[in-house]
């Protein structure tokens, strides 16, 4: 591998940080609390397939959980959310995404580690089953911001945001749906066919 010239360094900088709060529209088809019924069921039935290895010691479902049709509506609602801001505030013809969605049940004890989603342009979280004594989500900038949902509230933001979720203090269900969303696409002007870097 080439060796490149370059000084890598940090600095602390307080910069806006836009967050979107949605919420599911009811659908008569697939009313929002059987959605929810079915996704916790799903979880329940794929265990703890992570085995806590990741930032998350909590149970927690495989990767990519779309082909469940509870998990798709709230990953497909989230994309259109951010599609649609791209497209009536910006000139970026963005495409959107899932590159995974995963499910997970914190109880007496869980915990998320700081961590953050990078590459991923956003991530977000949905909350299915939470109270007000479950753990929150808690953003890692400077100063740190807590957001306290309730449940069918959801939360999207940028997958480089350092976060974690407080180690849970009560034997309570906290029901979660994750994901992270990628993105490509041009602004109007023209642009030249799109070639990717492979580093060898």
């Amino acid at each position: 591998m080439q060796q490149l010239s370059v000084t890598e360094f940090d600095k602390e900088l307080t910069v806006p940080v836009k967050f979107w709060e949605f919420q599911l529209p009811e659908c008569s088809e697939y009313p929002i609390a059987q959605v929810h019924l079915d996704i916790e069921n799903v979880i329940r039935q794929s265990g703890d397939t992570r085995k806590r290895t990741t930032n998350v010691k909590a149970i927690m479902t495989d990767w990519l959980m779309t082909d469940h049709p509870c998990f798709k509506v709230v990953a497909d609602h989230v994309e259109t959310i951010i599609q649609q801001w791209y497209k009536q505030n910006t000139s970026l013809d963005l495409e959107t995404f899932m590159t995974t969605c995963w499910g997970s049940i914190y109880g007496l004890g869980d915990y998320s580690e700081p961590h953050a989603h990078t590459p991923a342009l956003y991530s977000w979280v949905y909350y299915v089953k939470v109270s007000e004594r479950t753990s929150p989500i808690r953003f890692l900038s400077d100063p740190s911001w807590t957001y306290y949902p309730k449940s069918g509230d959801g939360i999207i933001f940028p997958g480089w945001l350092q976060h974690e979720t407080p180690r849970q203090l009560v034997d309570e269900d906290r029901v979660i749906v994750v994901g992270n969303v990628e993105g490509t696409g041009g602004v109007t002007y023209p642009q030249v066919p799109r070639r990717f870097l492979k580093v060898k």
